[in-house]
């Protein structure tokens, strides 16, 4: 609500109508690096990740490599946002029906990152875990997804 109103505020100070009712260039500019610099703090220490191997459970109880039900490709990327653990990517999410992962995100420097999403409905969940104290830019992760597929690769703070 007060994020609401600071936004409302400065867009009525930035753009402030000229009298023969115009929005000069100036107003223009301002607004957008406005409405920039507060996209980028709410994205601010999220993780983006790199999907380095896609894994499947196979009938003989091995993970082998290579595509599942519903896998993101190798290559890919997806973005975790820290605090709500919500994953946003191509064929990767932890959101299924409108459901949201619990975070446990305490001691950063000997824990791992973790969120964990719970479908009480189907039985599944979905866990991901990026190991956060490891003393490196890229941090290792790895997701276990509701359908059985495993995933794993590098992430980076924001």
């Amino acid at each position: 609500m007060v994020l609401e109103w600071v936004l409302q505020k400065a867009t009525a100070d930035v753009l402030n109508i000229n009298s023969i009712g115009e929005v000069n260039m100036k107003q223009i500019i301002g607004f957008i690096s406005l409405l920039l610099f507060t996209s980028s703090v709410f994205a601010f220490n999220d993780f983006k990740c790199a999907v380095k191997a896609v894994y499947k459970l196979n009938m003989n109880g091995v993970l082998e490599q290579g595509a599942g039900f519903v896998t993101p490709d190798v290559g890919s990327e997806f973005t975790v946002n820290r605090q709500s653990g919500q994953i946003t990517g191509k064929k990767i999410g932890n959101t299924m029906s409108g459901v949201m992962p619990t975070v446990y995100d305490f001691n950063r420097k000997e824990t791992s990152y973790t969120a964990i999403t719970i479908y009480k409905i189907h039985y599944t969940i979905d866990l991901l875990q990026i190991k956060e104290y490891v003393k490196k830019p890229e941090k290792p992760f790895i997701y276990k997804g509701a359908f059985g597929e495993v995933v794993t690769g590098l992430c980076t703070v924001q």
